[in-house]
């Protein structure tokens, strides 16, 4: 029986996805990457900056110094994300319908999760909750990142129900020995991304809050 939700943070509950692969798609031809926001959306949602930059050096064959990168898309974000970034349309009212606890575990690092919470006035739902896969060894598909919020919390694995939008996480979720939703509400997802998810292991997905909402509620996780 599921007794508690763990939420992805990008692509779940904000719309960040759509607005980071933007950024990366007008920053990597500079270091001679030509790929689309579509693309690195579909291959590289949920994982690092790390993770990201490896699998382009290597595919691209390229020289790109993930941290120097970093660096330069977060202060593109940041201001991005001030005037642009919103809370993902009917996550808000879901959240305060749960009647479980819940956490977040994201590949985000703590300082822009922090970020992003704020703007979108989420902080709230998930106080100290909150983690990051800068605090564990390996990012997604890893499971250390739900794990820690598992053992942090207090909660058994097999007791949490993953919400995620790549299939990267789908996959750290069942690593982790937890249950998980594919959620396609970003902008950045179509529903031609729901065999992805699927595949990856999904339970189920939901394509937009409203089917989300739905099924939390059938499994008794909605008080309302």
């Amino acid at each position: 029986m599921i007794q508690h939700i763990i939420f992805d943070c990008d692509g779940v509950l904000i719309d960040s996805e759509i607005l980071s692969f933007a950024v990366d798609e007008k920053l990597l031809p500079d270091y001679g990457v030509k790929i689309t926001a579509s693309e690195l959306a579909r291959d590289f949602g949920g994982v690092t900056y790390g993770e990201m930059i490896a699998a382009l050096n290597t595919r691209f064959s390229a020289d790109i110094d993930a941290v120097s990168y970093q660096e330069r898309c977060e202060a593109e974000l940041a201001r991005t994300f001030q005037t642009d970034l919103q809370a993902i349309a009917g996550i808000p009212d879901l959240l305060t319908k749960l009647s479980v606890p819940i956490a977040l575990a994201s590949g985000s690092d703590l300082a822009r999760l922090d970020q992003c919470l704020r703007l979108t006035s989420l902080e709230g739902f998930f106080e100290d909750r909150v983690f990051s896969a800068e605090q564990v060894a390996r990012g997604k598909p890893a499971p250390d990142v739900f794990l820690l919020a598992a053992s942090s919390c207090g909660w058994m694995p097999e007791k949490c129900l993953v919400i995620e939008d790549s299939p990267y996480g789908i996959v750290a979720a069942k690593a982790a020995g937890m249950q998980s939703v594919g959620f396609l509400g970003g902008a950045h997802r179509s529903d031609a991304d729901a065999d992805i998810l699927r595949d990856a292991g999904a339970e189920y997905v939901a394509g937009n809050s409203a089917e989300l909402h739905g099924y939390l509620h059938g499994l008794g996780l909605i008080s309302a």
